[in-house]
Parts: structure tokens; sequence; C-alpha cells
């Protein structure tokens, strides 16, 4: 997932020049998960993907749309934190280099939980200001 810019400072100033490169080569460019190269092009299926090739010899490109409705992606890994979710914490085993489908998944329970939060603040906010009845 893109990095929000209000939170790149939470990240070590050499994210992109050491760490999410060390993590690329271990995962030989590929998903660490589901396998799924980077760059890709295809469409996935009954939770498969399926290539038709890569981004430099596909005859489809991403966003074209089958006959039957299914959109053709491209796949685009991002390094994930997978045990501890502080951005500082960069060891080894609480990076992954994910396609964007095994990241959602990862990421869903958060997502959620802030969603929650976020409607829950809202809503909090919006009882302040709310009118009182008035006879």
């Amino acid at each position: 997932m893109p990095i929000k810019p209000e939170n790149l400072g939470r990240y070590p100033a050499d994210w992109k020049t050491v760490v999410v490169p060390r993590i690329r080569a271990r995962s030989g460019n590929k998903c660490e998960w589901c396998g799924v190269h980077n760059g890709a092009i295809g469409y996935r299926d009954c939770g498969g993907f399926f290539m038709l090739g890569t981004a430099q010899d596909a005859d489809w490109k991403a966003g074209d749309v089958f006959d039957d409705g299914t959109k053709v992606i491209r796949i685009v890994l991002t390094v994930a934190h997978v045990n501890d979710p502080d951005p500082a914490n960069c060891a080894d085993d609480n990076l992954a280099h994910l396609c964007q489908r095994c990241h959602n998944i990862h990421d869903a329970a958060s997502r959620q939980q802030h969603a929650r939060e976020t409607r829950r603040a809202r809503k909090a906010i919006g009882d302040l200001f709310a009118q009182e009845a008035r006879p």
C-alpha cells in the first residue's frame, strides 16, 4: 500500500533505498504468500491469478475488460508489516513482499477496526453539535 504523506516520517529514512530492495530481493520479486510475479498482467478468478503476460509483452493491459466483465489487472507488490504494524520495525521476520490481494486480506481486520473507530468518532462529534429539541 502506498504510504500516506502524513505517515512518511514514521518510516526509517532508508525505507525506499535499503529496506524495500532487501525484501524485494529476498522474495525474488514475487508475492511471498501466493507467488504471483510483480508486474504480471492478468485476472483473478476463484481466488487464483491467471497471467496473460507482463507489462512489456501482454496483448492486454490493466483496465481492459473481457466480454464477461472480468477486469484485467497489473500486479504491484508492496512491502507489508505482517506481525507488528509499527513502521519502524523493519526486522526481516516482520516484513513480506505482497501483492494487492494478499496485502488487503492481511490488513482487512485492522481496516475494519479503524473504520469502526472513525464512525464512532464522527458520531460522537455529531452528538456534540446536535440541536436540542425545543418545546
